[in-house]
């Protein structure tokens, strides 16, 4: 049975996920799809495309369905999927969620990617992040949530660009670019008004081309990006703008050294590796990641290829502390059968991560050749 693809839209307050989203329930290619809102959020369907509703479910005109997330959001996507399989609900076969203005999507990644009941039935499409292009810079300044939001995304849509006028209006647009570029340089940077857009421009961006069905890693990992960029800086400190948002935080009463205080040090590379790793390494690879780094991982993903098993790589998806199980590919889709594994994080650079992945290979090599002697 082929999976649920599940598109996340994410964005800070004001920033155009509303507009963006009931510009796509207009589109006929929508159809198929169930839209999944928080009842705190900012959702506000135009009346227009209302057909009816229930409870928990609303019909809309174009054949989409609404579910408004009352409690946990396993429980909604359990749900929806048995509406689905008993017919209570039309078809779908596409998930977009919107998330809060102020919500740190990793919790959703992490619902999708490592619950069982969810990741049974759905999978991960892509984070489309939206960004105003006038107040899009202060709040990647004031807000850790917005830095965030554009960190793991893999489509960013600017809005409000048509505000932006002159020499002035386009050099602040180009520097707003050249920063989500720096935060994640990966992503596809999408400028249009959202009834331009179609969801084809947004969705797609999973590891399976929606066309051919056929795995497309070059465009998941996107490690091209990566290749000819200047190195991060390991030792970026706090600037003035960074201190400007602590304080901010302590005057309304938060906690700069919490989860919510500011940190500039979102860092994002990938690991190469050409020689087949081994099973427990991996194991062990990750294990010690969730455990030292866990929250400071935003997002993981990338193709391994294991000792065990050379002709079927493995697949790797994380959020945060928590690890997807294995996914194992029927083959490699060419001949490249090296390992890589893209990360984007909170604070930790790439020297620690290829130290540790070094340190757990040479633990696992003694301990195998101890086993071996004995």
């Amino acid at each position: 049975m082929s999976k649920i693809l599940v598109t996340i839209i994410t964005g800070f307050l004001g920033s155009g996920k509303t507009t963006l989203l009931n510009a796509l329930l207009k589109h006929p290619d929508m159809t198929d799809a169930a839209v999944i809102v928080n009842e705190f959020g900012e959702i506000g369907l135009d009346y227009d495309l209302v057909e009816g509703s229930d409870e928990s479910v609303v019909q809309l005109e174009n054949g989409c369905l609404c579910c408004s997330v009352k409690s946990d959001l396993i429980d909604t996507f359990r749900d929806l999927h048995l509406m689905r399989l008993s017919g209570d609900v039309p078809k779908f076969d596409r998930v977009v969620i919107e998330t809060t203005g102020i919500a740190d999507p990793g919790p959703v990644l992490q619902i999708i990617l490592t619950d069982p009941l969810v990741s049974s039935c759905y999978a991960l499409d892509a984070v489309v992040t939206t960004v105003d292009a006038i107040n899009g810079a202060s709040s990647l300044d004031r807000f850790p949530e917005c830095v965030r939001q554009a960190a793991i995304a893999e489509r960013i849509v600017l809005t409000k660009t048509d505000l932006l006028e002159g020499p002035d209006g386009q050099a602040q647009l180009g520097a707003l670019k050249d920063r989500l570029l720096s935060i994640n340089p990966s992503v596809d940077i999408i400028e249009a008004m959202p009834s331009q857009l179609d969801p084809s421009d947004l969705f797609g961006a999973g590891m399976f081309d929606p066309e051919t069905k056929k795995v497309d890693l070059k465009s998941w990992l996107r490690t091209d990006a990566y290749e000819n960029r200047p190195p991060q800086d390991p030792n970026a400190g706090v600037t003035e703008r960074d201190q400007a948002a602590l304080d901010y935080y302590r005057k309304f009463g938060h906690d700069p050294g919490a989860e919510h205080a500011h940190d500039p040090a979102i860092k994002s590379f990938f690991l190469v590796r050409d020689i087949p790793i081994g099973i427990e390494t991996l194991r062990l690879f990750l294990d010690a990641l969730s455990r030292e780094s866990g929250p400071d991982l935003l997002r993981v993903k990338g193709i391994v290829n294991i000792a065990e098993r050379p002709d079927t790589p493995a697949v790797i998806q994380g959020a945060q502390q928590i690890f997807h199980s294995l996914d194992w590919l029927e083959s490699w889709p060419s001949d490249d059968k090296k390992t890589r594994i893209v990360f984007i994080t909170h604070g930790i650079d790439q020297s620690h991560i290829e130290d540790t992945f070094d340190l757990i290979e040479r633990i696992a090599q003694r301990t195998a050749a101890a086993a071996g002697a004995a």
